[in-house]
């Protein structure tokens, strides 16, 4: 492979500025100083704006030997100049892999010493109270510049490694969350050697986890460990339980293996010369999927801090041993980012909801409360051609909707005003294949759906709701749209949360986790209890009995029994049914029958466990051998529809 020298010129750092910014900021005084923002003192790099795409860096914890002194601080002063230094080279193997096609700003930060994070996670468990307060405080108070000052608008990346990699982490989680006008610009996110795991993206359902090499506004993570520390299990600080990552080299998140020859070029220091060149290692890659990290053969010598990292870890060539295939990910991140922009700009099915054409049904006002639904999957976009998400005249979506305002929607009718709006929902093809990859299939639901939904949240409540209680409320995708919406839409807008009646999340898991990542949220406890979430999926004994997979049910799911309205395993005898919508196949009506559908909790599954004498859903590779999803409403029809009557009537008595 041919070799290419990376002197600081070349990678763009103007050595000189560089120099004078680094000693005016050794000069400026005590440990307590915060950076000010605006003096580009406090940043190792401003750069000159030559790309169209920008990157925020946040560099590791560079404050080590110093912070082990007598007497050091828990943080590095500003002018700490091991912490300077530090930044200074990992600028040279890390952030520099952004360069061709970013601009790379780095600002100087107040971390967390070596010391100090240590000695809090293994208090804690969790080096997050370390760093969640001047750390934080300083990189919120420079990505506020930065946007303010610097971003003019442009799409960006935020990338770290190590500490800030836990401090983009809690950036996506805190600061992102609350400027949801930023993150919608986001390429994509690169928090490299810190773990990412399955509770914060379920904790964090505005977050998903990159699947390929292209998808944008993703994360991307991973951290690099050679076989002594898989095989003994090592205890390392960065990897924690139920870690994800993705392979830097496939761009893969099953266990292929990804051997050296995939590996465009290593980043490597000549010792001779004392710089970095690209070079070849042997740096292979394999995710060991239990232990959520990339597994390498690399001829190169481990990290010696081994009680912090194991006997075997290659934290510090997170990026250099995969350094050029990172850069080319980075320039296709960007480009299918543009793409996408691009399409989103010009297309024309995206819905104007002042246009009542993008509105299934505006009814006519004749209750005191309304009801806004989100139907279920219809467009099946079963071709590998078919678009992901089904543009807003799509034949088998539009029937589909019609079809589910008789059989599902219009059990709100009699107490609610009913609003419906058409939206670009995800294909079944699409859906599942997330599901299958991920364990679930809500990222397939965050972007665009939730784009639609959104938008016409706002359009409902700002020209059409005029104050009124509501229901929101939903069935499968759509109920997988309403749990995102609830958990973010309604943190941001408590002024109509209060006036939320109930949320009818029906046939899509609420689980506990989510509950307890959304504490404005609460499930439904009774009857008759308002501002909650009812919620359930329908199985019968064959779905129970074989814990088969079921795309809408997740791990430590909550359902409600529709009958007796029970938290517990309480039993429903079908006696207890007032009434089944059954469709008529002579008449092509639906008419209220006895289909024996009993009801009870399953509390280990958080399911709805059925004997009604019906035909389960058909797509059992998507739903199981026996789920009866598509009967989550029609098989308790007039209880729900009593329900909700009880429920608007508890909450015109408050």
């Amino acid at each position: 492979m041919k070799k290419r020298t990376l002197a600081w010129a070349a990678i763009g750092v103007a050595v000189t500025c560089l120099i004078t910014c680094v000693l005016a900021l050794a000069q400026t005084g005590g440990a307590g100083d915060a950076p000010d923002y605006s003096q580009k003192k406090c940043w190792l790099q401003v750069p000159d704006i030559t790309k169209d795409v920008d990157t925020f860096y946040i560099y590791s914890t560079a404050y080590i030997e110093s912070s082990f002194r007598e007497g050091a601080p828990d943080y590095a002063p500003l002018g700490n100049l091991e912490m300077i230094a530090g930044a200074l080279g990992e600028y040279v193997t890390n952030a520099s892999v952004f360069e061709d096609s970013t601009n790379v700003f780095v600002p100087f930060y107040r971390q967390a010493g070596l010391r100090f994070a240590g000695e809090t996670a293994k208090k804690t468990g969790d080096i997050d109270a370390a760093l969640s307060g001047l750390p934080y405080e300083d990189i919120s108070a420079a990505l506020d510049y930065f946007f303010e000052n610097y971003n003019n608008g442009r799409t960006f990346i935020i990338a770290g490694h190590s500490q800030g990699s836990s401090m983009v982490e809690l950036v996506l989680k805190n600061y992102f969350k609350e400027h949801p006008e930023y993150y919608k610009r986001m390429v994509a996110a690169y928090p490299i050697g810190f773990s990412v795991t399955k509770e914060y993206l379920q904790a964090n359902p505005h977050l998903k986890f990159a699947t390929g090499e292209c998808d944008t506004g993703v994360i991307v993570s991973w951290n690099t460990e050679g076989p002594k520390n898989v095989e003994e299990n090592a205890h390392n600080a960065v990897v924690l339980p139920n870690a994800v990552s993705i392979n830097p080299l496939n761009w893969k998140r099953d266990d292929t293996y990804a051997p050296a020859s995939e590996n465009l070029g290593s980043l490597v220091l000549n010792e001779k010369t004392v710089e970095y060149e690209i070079g070849e290692i042997g740096a292979d890659a394999q995710l060991v999927l239990d232990r959520g990290v990339v597994l390498t053969h690399a001829d190169s010598a481990p990290i010696e801090l081994t009680d912090f990292f194991g006997p075997e870890s290659f934290h510090n060539d997170d990026y250099t041993f995969y350094y050029n295939n990172i850069k080319d990910n980075v320039a296709k991140r960007i480009a299918a980012f543009k793409a996408g922009a691009a399409f989103k700009s010009i297309a024309p099915e995206a819905p104007d909801y002042s246009k009542a054409a993008c509105w299934y049904q505006i009814p006519g006002i004749t209750k005191e409360v309304d009801t806004f639904f989100i139907y279920p999957t219809e467009y099946i976009a079963a071709g590998e051609n078919d678009p992901d998400y089904a543009p807003l005249d799509n034949p088998e979506m539009l029937e589909g909707v019609r079809f589910n305002h008789m059989a599902l929607a219009s059990v709100f009718e009699e107490a609610t005003n009913l609003f419906i709006p058409y939206y670009r929902q995800a294909g079944m093809r699409y859906a599942g294949e997330v599901w299958k990859r991920d364990g679930d299939p809500s990222a397939a639901f965050a972007a665009v759906p939730c784009d639609d939904i959104t938008a016409a949240l706002d359009y409902y409540f700002e020209h059409y709701n005029n104050g009124r209680p509501f229901i929101i409320a939903g069935h499968s995708q759509g109920s997988g749209i309403a749990s995102v919406v609830l958990a973010n839409y309604f943190r941001e807008h408590p002024e109509y949360l209060r006036r939320m009646v109930a949320a009818y999340v029906i046939g899509f898991s609420i689980t506990k986790d989510y509950l307890r990542a959304n504490p404005h949220l609460k499930f439904a406890a009774g009857e008759s209890d308002t501002g909650v979430i009812v919620s359930w999926n329908t199985e019968g004994p064959k779905n129970v009995e074989e814990n088969a997979p079921n795309a809408v049910v997740l791990p430590n799911a909550v359902s409600i029994n529709p009958l007796n309205w029970k938290r517990d395993d309480t039993y429903a005898p079908a006696g207890e049914n007032l009434g089944s919508l059954v469709l008529n196949e002579e008449t092509g009506r639906f008419e209220i029958g006895d289909l024996g559908a009993d009801a009870q909790v399953v509390p280990g599954r958080g399911v709805v466990l059925t004997h009604a004498d019906s035909e389960p859903a058909q797509e059992a590779g998507f739903f199981g051998p026996q789920s009866f999803h598509t009967y989550d409403y029609t098989f308790y029809y007039n209880n729900i529809k009593q329900n909700v009557a009880k429920r608007v009537a508890a909450f015109k008595a408050q």
